[in-house]
């Protein structure tokens, strides 16, 4: 099922470095420039493409009068191969990937005006690891004149950053892989295409078993080169030293952790064995405590408990609580929207029926397709009735944003006579120190507060990975 998502001109290829513009109409010499919005996708940074059907945003353009760029840029180990010790910056700079990204904003920034596009007035968005890369944009100085605004969805923003050990030890490990000395790129670069995937293959692959649920086992991220990116992010935000001018939308879907549970247990876990299923996680004593509290209990009458509790647990530690934090920190000085999915549909990264919509789960990626309102670009696939009424409203919000930097929209700059319904009933009110969040839904509403004691608890009690970081506490 994945391919058809990625036919129509994704396939592979070393050449990777273009990109989309699909723009409403071409305007004339003297109408004015419509607002750009620039899309990073997602996949780990190992896989997908800019070019794949389920990014196709023309429902996107022609209902939000903007014009949206997707691009492509370099992926795996190629995407962040790099080794201080032995390599000077100036011959593999290291963050490869985002910086193909900067390039693709500096190409619209000098052409966008060519089709249509203000090139002073760009959004950046992205999911899962586009939303990491707009993290690693709002950390790098040079992207900041280039764009004006950006939407991060679904950023697992307890994964930090890669400091330049872990890259160099990455790095060696998959030239080691590849048959390369450590020192000879030279080596790298006369290697056919199928070897390099092979060799990221395996380096993932001895990742993921050494490390499990660690999140040094996602090894392509952005790293902390000291130049591109000075510091991390959550230090960065700390100290007021990213890109404070950029209007910001941040987001998580309901069910974040459920795409990725049935990828460990594949079929429901008996309450018998919660214990030592949460201990390939945790240690056995945060096991124990994490089952004792009140927020992460078991329910008993729930014949998939066990699954639903890791998908609670992921998705508060990984997603929501982190996100707050960083949020209570923006709020202090500027403006942020913050809203959560909490409908959405079948994509092909889900695992069985797990996520499936049927299942009322809203997991990892099951925004994308009410993102594009790209449904009917799938065989079989049809986005009507309350599908296209939600799609509707994301497109307005997200389209509003980028016209004004509020995701209110007015009527008279709507490319239609009227302002969606579903929307202007809830004014979307900014975060603050009392929380409010978008609830996205047919019927959305803003909520307050919603995670605060589970994610003081997770704080205080539970100590997790991401508050020790920022703390300075990590062991």
């Amino acid at each position: 099922m994945i391919k058809s998502y990625l036919e129509n001109g994704a396939g592979e290829s070393e050449d990777c470095l273009n990109l989309n513009v699909y723009t409403p109409s071409l305007k004339g010499p003297n109408e004015p420039l419509l607002p750009v919005m620039l899309y990073i996708h997602g996949g780990g940074f190992i896989d997908f493409s800019g070019s794949a059907i389920i990014f196709e945003p023309g429902n996107m353009v022609s209902r939000g009068g903007v014009v949206v760029v997707t691009i492509n840029y370099r992926l795996g180990l190629l995407g962040f191969l790099e080794n201080e010790d032995v390599w000077p910056r100036s011959s593999i700079p290291g963050n490869q990937a985002i910086r193909d990204q900067i390039l693709a904003l500096q190409w619209v920034k000098k052409n966008i005006a060519s089709f249509g596009g203000d090139p002073n007035r760009v959004t950046v968005f992205g999911e899962s690891a586009g939303a990491t890369s707009i993290r690693a944009l709002l950390s790098a100085p040079s992207a900041w004149k280039l764009y004006q605004g950006i939407i991060a969805q679904s950023d697992p923003i307890d994964i930090p950053f890669n400091p330049p050990s872990s890259a160099a030890e990455n790095t060696n490990y998959f030239m080691n892989v590849l048959g390369c000395n450590a020192t000879d790129i030279t080596c790298v670069r006369s290697k056919p295409t199928s070897d390099i995937v092979e060799a990221q293959i395996a380096t993932n692959k001895k990742a993921l078993e050494e490390r499990k649920w660690s999140t040094e086992a996602l090894i392509q991220r952005p790293t902390v080169d000291g130049q591109l990116i000075p510091a991390e992010f959550s230090q960065l935000v700390k100290t007021g030293k990213y890109n404070t001018k950029a209007n910001i939308m941040w987001s998580t879907t309901k069910d974040e952790a459920g795409l990725f549970i049935p990828r460990y247990f594949p079929e429901p876990v008996p309450p018998a064995n919660a214990s030592s299923a949460l201990e390939c996680v945790f240690e056995s004593d945060r096991a124990a405590k994490l089952l004792a509290s009140k927020y992460f209990q078991l329910d008993p009458n729930d014949p998939d408990a066990v699954r639903n509790l890791f998908t609670r647990t992921g998705t508060q530690y990984y997603f929501f609580c982190p996100l707050r934090y960083i949020s209570n920190q923006i709020a202090k000085n500027k403006k942020i929207y913050k809203f959560r999915f909490n409908r959405g549909r079948d994509t092909p990264f889900a695992t069985a029926s797990y996520c499936s919509s049927s299942t009322g789960r809203v997991c990892h990626a099951a925004d994308i397709q009410s993102t594009f309102a790209s449904g009917a670009a799938f065989p079989g696939y049809v986005q009507e009735g309350d599908d296209a009424r939600f799609a509707r409203q994301v497109v307005d919000r997200f389209t509003a944003f980028a016209k004004t930097g509020d995701p209110n929209p007015k009527s008279d700059l709507q490319g239609f006579e009227a302002t969606n319904p579903d929307v202007t009933k809830v004014n979307w009110i900014p975060y603050d120190d009392t929380h409010p969040v978008l609830e996205l839904n047919l019927k959305s509403s803003m909520s307050r507060n919603s995670e605060k004691n589970v994610c003081t608890w997770l704080e205080t009690e539970f100590l997790f990975d991401f508050w020790l970081r920022i703390s300075g506490n990590m062991p």
